[in-house]
């Protein structure tokens, strides 16, 4: 009976044993996985890993960049750019299986656009690698083997896509935001003089002159894109040139450029109401501030309606017109990226003066105290076109005629010189795409 009894137990345990090592067998771990994005990785983009590992129990994952991981199936954030080597590690008791891919991540790159003129050569695109801080020229052509048709007055970074209002032919196209590929046509039909921009949804909204705008002011109007059709469905009639456009909540602002206005859209029913602004303000562009209130430039425009400079308030919860801060020389003359806020909205930088071969400066609006600070940042310089604030730096753009290449001179936020850096044609704006 007894032996019985211990070949019973022996029979036991020796199954046991045999299914026990059927799924959790060490002996068949086999780590795997996959990933994705699989292409065109930017620093600041979000890596998903997906785990195929065979007969794991657990697993240890290390990114390349010194983080690590034991969840099934991380995601991972890469901050710069570089080739990593992500290694994974399936356990199962004192056995192991071991797997390393490399991920490829490359620089997000910001575009400072080159209008190029009026007479024939068309706007150009430098790309700025921020981690080597290096310009590259002609970066449209070398990703996409032709150049551009158009003079760009304007461009605009939106859910991937960089889109581009152009002048002399007038047309909106776009790129890819990553790839600066451009893979699509453009839109022409009731684009006449493209300013600005700005989206909402599945709408882009664009100021157009509509031609000789500062002769009969009623042919101006801002068109509605339809982004999924890509075509405009509607136009909706702005006098006065809309030049700077902003959105807040469901409402457009665009500054008229051709009197003491502000226009306001209301987004759900296209209707069209205006904030008067005081005699002799004119105003063109704008910045959003960190409560979404707007701080608009009222500058010198085309004609002899502006009689005093500066930058005024306007309260968009009761759509008034509230402050004017004064400074001389503000020019609205000068296109798109005249002023800009530093990352914590503390300080606003402001062009004063310049433009082609004449001289100009950067002032600075301290937000907290509602003041310019006595003295410019930058003062007497020549050509300045244009500035840009981006990686806790200060970039101004310099024109010194309309024929030859410009120059991008980086600056520290209190003015300080950093680099120079050679540009196309009119360098003007810089496009940051890193939100995207």
């Amino acid at each position: 009976m007894k032996n019985r009894f211990k070949i019973l137990m022996f029979l036991a345990v020796l199954a046991f044993a045999f299914t026990a090592c059927d799924d959790d067998d060490p002996a068949n771990v086999t780590a795997g996985f996959t990933y994705a994005p699989e292409n065109n990785i930017q620093a600041g983009d979000t890596v998903f890993f997906t785990n195929t590992s065979v007969g794991a129990a657990g697993y240890e994952w290390t990114f390349g960049d010194n983080e690590t991981s034991t969840e099934a199936n991380p995601f991972h954030i890469y901050t710069e750019p570089g080739i990593y080597d992500v290694t994974l590690i399936a356990l199962n008791g004192g056995v192991s299986s071991t797997i390393t891919w490399q991920v490829n991540v490359d620089a997000d790159l910001a575009y400072i656009v080159n209008a190029g003129n009026w007479s024939g050569d068309k706007s150009t695109i430098t790309a700025y690698n921020k981690y080597s801080d290096e310009m590259i020229n002609q970066h449209y052509y070398s990703v996409n083997g032709l150049d551009i048709t158009s003079n760009i007055q304007f461009a605009y970074n939106y859910n991937g896509k960089v889109y581009m209002m152009g002048n002399t032919a007038d047309q909106i196209f776009w790129v890819d935001a990553k790839t600066f590929e451009q893979t699509e046509n453009g839109i022409t039909d009731q684009i006449v003089a493209p300013r600005n921009c700005q989206a909402q949804g599945d709408f882009l909204y664009v100021s157009c002159w509509g031609g000789a705008v500062y002769a009969d002011p009623t042919v101006s109007y801002i068109a509605k894109v339809d982004l999924t059709a890509g075509e405009v469905v509607k136009t909706i009639p702005v006098h006065y040139g809309p030049e700077g456009l902003a959105v807040v909540g469901n409402k457009l602002y665009a500054a008229l450029n051709y009197t003491n206005q502000v226009a306001v859209i209301d987004l759900d029913t296209d209707e069209v109401s205006y904030i008067d602004l005081p005699e002799g303000n004119i105003p063109s562009y704008f910045e959003k501030d960190d409560q979404n209130n707007l701080y608009v430039i009222l500058g010198a425009a085309y004609g002899d309606e502006a009689t005093q400079t500066g930058i005024g308030y306007i309260n968009t919860s009761a759509d008034v017109f509230e402050t004017r801060y004064d400074l001389d020389g503000v020019s609205s003359m000068n296109y798109v990226d005249v002023f800009e806020f530093n990352d914590d909205f503390s300080k606003l930088y402001i062009l004063t003066s310049g433009g082609y071969g004449m001289p100009g400066g950067v002032s600075v609006f301290d937000v907290a105290s509602k003041s310019f600070e006595s003295e410019k940042i930058i003062d007497g310089v020549n050509g300045l076109n244009g500035l840009a604030y981006y990686d806790n730096k200060l970039f101004c753009f310099f024109s010194e005629n309309v024929t030859s290449n410009g120059r991008v001179v980086s600056y520290s936020p209190d003015g300080t010189p950093l680099n120079e850096y050679g540009a196309g044609i009119a360098p003007f704006m810089l496009v940051k795409v890193e939100n995207r």
